[in-house]
């Protein structure tokens, strides 16, 4: 089965099952903003934040570079074997570890002591998040994406009922935070349990392999640490100089961001090791198609979502997180310009990977921290969640700029701007489509431009014939085998 047709399938699964996982999200939000009101929603906001910023920490690279080492030695079981189980049992000493310090922290920060607990009830979410992004990778690169989907929305069923259940038994945040704990869990064990038919996530203390795993992750895991800092500095800033309420203004917009970013993780996510081979292999015509091909699929999906937010974005948030939260509609708007540029910096950072050329990129990465840092320091404080939003635009937007052209660069790939044009065109023409309905129903004008934008990319040829005929060929003959050519 052809590359085209095998990321088309794993990349189909992936849109349909986002689609799904992120509806259920978006009721999740919305359940949780209504329930927990601004504060609330403020505090457990604050939480995420802070377990996040360990939780990156605790990546260190790993994720990207056994995805990338096991493209390069596709085929080998007894190496696919070793890497797995190796790297698995260092995530998991390593989590343990990184990961209940953050907790202890917690407990000598001026936060109020329901959040303090909230710090311990959320610990089970990130690590079995941590565990469960090492078996994603495996799965990536045997393109058992839809696994993964199936296992992300049980996850999110399961804390959705939970939610309904708590809200039924007048729960307070301490205990709806365990559900996302559980939520987290039910989501890693279906992962792993099937995962193992194919892979080997056994305990393997292997400091040789791990070794070698860290010398070519370090730079990776560098750039990650100075990541953290524009990537979630904002809201802990937010929640210290400003009130909770505040917080939960941006974050439930922030939340949203979130949701919409995991898509390009995942299509990138199955991509690196497919480049990664190619370039191992100096098959350049091929590493070229695929990376220029990628860049078109990310920007058909990115910027319809752009305009039509910024048509729509005063009705999208007080639908989704209650009317307590109309003001998140123009921060959302805002933080839409991120989301475009991480859908296409996601790309040119994994691309960057598969050229073994993370040193290059450290500089960019810690010119970007060290300004985002400044900014939200000098600003936060003064002009709040506007300065966060617009901070996250310039980081992520720089971020994107410079990692594309040094990928573009470094792998000779020209960069073909029609594509992109037409893309933008249909984009627009369906936001004037639907700005004469933004006061109807939401369904209605969401429907609408939906329509018209699918016709026009179909009718300006974006999406050629033949590729949308190989898609449609992918889904009638079902899953793609781990075996593309």
């Amino acid at each position: 089965m052809s590359t085209t047709r095998a990321l088309a399938w794993n990349t189909g699964v992936q849109i349909f099952g986002k689609a799904v996982s992120t509806a259920i999200g978006v009721i999740i939000v919305g359940l949780m903003t209504r329930y927990l009101g601004r504060d609330g929603f403020g505090m457990y906001s604050t939480a995420n934040a802070f377990l996040q910023v360990f939780a990156i920490m605790l990546d260190l690279g790993l994720n990207v570079m056994v995805v990338q080492m096991l493209g390069e030695h596709a085929g080998d079981k007894a190496y696919e074997d070793r890497a797995v189980s190796a790297t698995f049992t260092l995530r998991i000493l390593s989590a343990l570890i990184v990961l209940s310090v953050a907790p202890i922290v917690g407990l000598f920060l001026p936060y109020p002591n329901e959040l303090k607990l909230a710090l311990w009830a959320i610990w089970g979410s990130f690590f079995f998040g941590a565990l469960n992004q090492i078996v994603i990778g495996v799965q990536q690169c045997h393109l058992k994406m839809h696994i993964v989907a199936i296992s992300e929305v049980a996850g999110r069923l399961t804390l959705l009922v939970g939610l309904l259940g708590a809200r039924a038994a007048h729960w307070g945040l301490v205990p709806i935070v365990l559900l996302v704990s559980l939520g987290s869990l039910v989501n890693f064990l279906l992962n792993v349990l099937i995962a193992r038919r194919y892979a080997a996530f056994t305990w393997n203390w292997d400091p040789a392999f791990w070794r070698s795993l860290i010398k070519r992750a370090w730079p990776i895991g560098v750039s990650i640490l100075f990541n953290l800092v524009y990537f979630k500095a904002d809201i802990l800033i937010l929640g210290y100089v400003r009130p909770f309420s505040e917080v939960g203004i941006y974050g439930a917009a922030y939340r949203v961001l979130e949701i919409l970013v995991t898509l390009p993780f995942m299509y990138a996510g199955v991509l690196l090791p497919l480049i990664a081979r190619a370039w191992a292999l100096e098959e350049r015509a091929r590493f070229q198609a695929l990376l220029r091909n990628s860049y078109i699929a990310m920007s058909i999906l990115a910027l319809p979502m752009l305009t039509g937010v910024f048509v729509l974005g005063e009705k999208i948030m007080p639908v989704v997180a209650g009317q307590e939260f109309t003001a998140s509609g123009d921060v959302l708007k805002i933080l839409m310009l991120a989301v475009t540029a991480i859908f296409l910096g996601t790309l040119s950072s994994h691309a960057i990977v598969a050229l073994n050329a993370q040193r290059r990129v450290l500089p960019l990465y810690i010119a970007i921290a060290l300004i985002s840092a400044i900014g939200y320091l000098l600003l936060i404080p003064t002009y709040g969640l506007w300065a966060a939003a617009w901070l996250t635009v310039l980081s992520e937007g720089s971020v994107a700029l410079g990692t594309t052209i040094l990928s573009l660069r470094l792998s000779h790939t020209t960069f073909d701007w029609r594509p992109l044009l037409k893309t933008a065109l249909a984009a627009s023409l369906m936001g004037l489509a639907i700005w004469p309905l933004k006061n109807a129903t939401l369904p209605i004008p969401i429907l609408t431009g939906v329509t018209v934008y699918s016709v026009l990319i179909l009718v300006s040829g974006v999406v050629s014939r033949a590729t949308l005929k190989e898609i449609l060929l992918a889904f009638r003959r079902g899953t793609p085998t781990a075996d593309v050519t």
